[in-house]
């Protein structure tokens, strides 16, 4: 059930903390700007702006406007250390969320890189360094450690960090005056800028720099045999795939062993590079977990910061579907006039030891595995992993999946979409079931006199409660449901053809692509690594079929004042967090849930063009 925190904490209402340096860490690796790229959009863009204009849609008509990280003067008189503080412990008074409790120290200062550099370019940082080798570099030293051949005693260190964190652009050109006013005295404004920046950097890596691929990291491993009697897996290599956030950088080979140990090393450790080790056993793609060294998500089987342990098993195949079923199924009704648009999401598990290739189907030119029963007039159906005549076959009233499905609890995930055409204001609809699936919950969007009966695998009741999603009110039913017992569900008091939603403000036409979290990896990665939270789904699913879906959107006025609630909400939640008032789990879980309402409520007052 999805709950809206009332409990309230004295500490959420105060202002955030003044600036302490104390409060400071100083990067223990040299802060990579592009690294951040993926924490600001995901953090930050909301409210600051992809391109760091202050236009972020959840910032719009705020009552303090965002800071203008593309704008020089926005960073002129903050220092890096003024900026770490704010971004990790908030300023409240202004909306501005602290975001110690979900990302890591070296996250915040990539993020604060990143946002640096939205206002300068590369042709400044040239033109800067240009200068500083013709008139700094003598003393200063070529990389600005202060031992060039002709540094005098005390020549300062401009690549230190624990020094430089805590000084602003303003600090450094007051010292160059104060030092030596007569050098770069000719210089215009705008290369004593170029200048300065240019120093920066010997603290922080610009965003357009090369990635370096090279670093103090390992990762080493095992490749097993998954299947209890299956032989020794023959490979004599494994491929490692590096990854920053969503992009694949390289792939890297190494040896297996006669035992099946692998080693990869000289790996970076910052935070935003991804690892995934794969092979191919008998045509078939095997991955380890998503592997990381930094950052708060991914710590399982690293030994030392820069050590990961990992395995990587593979299975035999097998064309017996019995270890098959449905560890959890969301499904989603949605109204449009004359039609109802359904989303469905399962997340498959394969009980055996033995991956699951499938059998053949008549009609049908390849194996299939996984099969998807519709209802008897379902159209426009559409899968958000595939297009139906490639990886999904269809044979009637059932599309099939292709792909092997590999043991695990959750070995593939699959979303369908389709609508549900219907004459008047009612609708009887059977959906068929063929796994055993361990929880159903279906959720049928309200309406103000929607009648609704629904059985589930012959087991009629009443709803098991009600729950708001992406700013929809739904009534939900859950329950377990054994392979071949149908659902049944009668609508009632729905919008018939023609009509007009008579939710609060759907005279307005909401038709509009509402953003999706990706997974950090390249789209080939099942969705589901690990368990996945039902909660997590459900919200995941609404957000999914309200991307084609015509109905009510709210008010201009409720979106900012819905906006401005989140905000102060995700603040409180951190901070219940920190108070030990919340367990980690159930934190990650709401505050992703917030996450997701503020983009989307913030994609709508955008499209509605608030005044900012």
């Amino acid at each position: 059930m999805i709950v809206t925190l009332t409990t309230g904490s004295a500490r959420a209402q105060e202002p955030s903390p003044p600036y302490d340096p104390q409060q400071v860490s100083v990067p223990e690796r040299l802060p990579v700007a592009a690294l951040g790229a993926e924490v600001y959009a995901q953090n930050c863009a909301p409210c600051h702006g992809i391109s760091g204009d202050g236009d972020g849609p959840a910032g719009a008509g705020a009552a303090m406007e965002p800071t203008i990280f593309s704008d020089p003067d926005s960073a002129w008189e903050r220092s890096p250390a003024e900026q770490f503080f704010v971004t990790k412990f908030g300023r409240i008074e202004n909306l501005m969320p602290p975001w110690r409790n979900s990302l890591v120290d070296e996250q915040i200062w990539q993020a604060v890189y990143y946002a640096w550099n939205l206002h300068v370019s590369e042709a400044e940082i040239s033109t800067g360094a240009a200068l500083y080798a013709q008139s700094c570099a003598a003393c200063h030293g070529e990389n600005g450690r202060g031992d060039g051949p002709d540094a005098a005693e005390e020549v300062p260190d401009f690549s230190s960090q624990a020094s430089m964190i805590f000084i602003s652009q303003a600090d450094l050109a007051l010292r160059w005056q104060d030092a030596h006013p007569d050098a770069g005295a000719a210089w215009s404004d705008g290369e004593r800028t170029a200048a300065l920046e240019y120093i920066r950097t010997f603290t922080y890596q610009p965003q357009w720099a090369p990635l370096s691929l090279t670093g103090p990291g390992a990762i080493t491993g095992q490749l097993l045999q998954g299947t209890a009697d299956g032989p020794p897996p023959p490979q004599t290599e494994v491929q490692l795939n590096i990854y920053q956030q969503t992009e694949q950088l390289s792939t890297r080979a190494a040896a297996v062993d006669t035992e099946g140990y692998f080693r990869f090393e000289d790996l970076p450790v910052d935070a935003g590079y991804y690892y995934l080790v794969e092979t191919e056993h008998r045509d078939i793609r095997y991955t380890s977990p998503i592997l990381a060294f930094s950052g708060p998500d991914f710590t399982e089987g690293r030994a030392t910061p820069d050590s990961i342990v990992t395995s990587l098993s593979v299975y035999e195949t097998t064309t017996d579907a019995s270890g098959l079923y449905v560890i959890r199924a969301n499904w989603i009704v949605e109204h449009e006039p004359g039609s109802l648009l359904i989303g469905q999401v399962y997340s498959f598990a394969n009980r055996s030891d033995r991956t699951f290739v499938g059998s053949l189907v008549d009609g049908i030119d390849s194996p299939v595995t996984l099969a998807i029963p519709l209802p008897s007039n379902a159209v426009d159906v559409d899968f958000q992993d595939g297009a139906v005549g490639e990886v999904y076959r269809r044979k009637g009233e059932i599309i099939y999946d292709t792909r092997p499905v590999p043991p695990g609890e959750v070995s593939r995930q699959v979303f369908a979409r389709y609508h549900l055409p219907f004459d008047g204001g009612s609708a009887a609809i059977t959906f068929p079931v063929i796994y055993d699936i361990e929880l159903l919950n279906l959720l049928v969007a309200d309406l103000p006199n929607l009648e609704a009966d629904v059985s589930l695998g012959g087991s009629s009741g009443s709803s098991t409660g009600q729950d708001t999603i992406q700013g929809v009110l739904f009534r939900r039913w859950s329950a377990p449901l054994p392979a071949d017992a149908p659902v049944q569900v009668a609508l009632g008091g729905l919008i018939a053809p023609g009509g007009r939603d008579p939710r609060p403000g759907g005279e307005t036409q909401l038709n509009r692509e509402l953003p999706v979290a990706q997974p950090p990896l390249d789209p080939r990665i099942p969705i589901g690594f690990g368990s996945v939270a039902a909660v997590v789904l459900l919200a995941a699913t609404v957000l999914l079929i309200r991307r084609e879906r015509n109905g009510s959107a709210p008010t201009g006025k409720e979106l900012a004042a819905r906006r401005e609630e989140l905000v102060v909400e995700i603040a409180r939640l951190d901070d219940l967090r920190s108070l030990n008032e919340l367990d980690e789990r159930a934190w990650e879980r709401r505050r992703a849930q917030l996450k997701r309402e503020l983009l989307d409520v913030a994609q709508a007052a955008q499209e509605m063009e608030l005044p900012r």
